[in-house]
């Protein structure tokens, strides 16, 4: 699956929703901002990413209109945002080991806000 999606217009937001975000406003080696958010061309990327762990605190991914940012210094822990709202933290790990991540990211980019808020994707 590739990401022919352009989130320029969504990086400002995230980097808001971020900076919102009690454990990534925390980050400061360095300090969290929307240059930390690495496009990843396809979801094969992104899951590899996701995967290499030990991550900054603050180290985001986006692909298409969701964006994944690390909560948890060297840690496993991503706030989830799509479009302009946060709505879940995952650990991928488990979700990458069970082989169910392009399933999950499916659902994620399927979902509507609703489901999304609600937890029903």
């Amino acid at each position: 699956m590739k990401n022919d999606f352009d989130a320029k217009h969504l990086l400002d937001k995230w980097e808001a929703i971020g900076k919102k975000n009690r454990w990534i406003r925390e980050a400061h080696d360095p300090a969290f901002d929307k240059y930390m958010l690495v496009r990843c061309a396809t979801a094969a990327e992104l899951e590899a990413g996701l995967k290499q762990g030990n991550w900054c605190l603050g180290q985001g991914f986006h692909f298409k209109n969701l964006c994944f940012i690390n909560q948890i210094d060297g840690g496993d822990e991503w706030l989830t945002i799509k479009d302009d709202y946060a709505f879940e933290s995952f650990t991928f790990s488990r979700i990458i080991e069970r082989g169910e991540f392009k399933d999950y990211l499916q659902r994620l980019l399927n979902a509507t806000k609703e489901q999304c808020i609600n937890l029903e994707y």
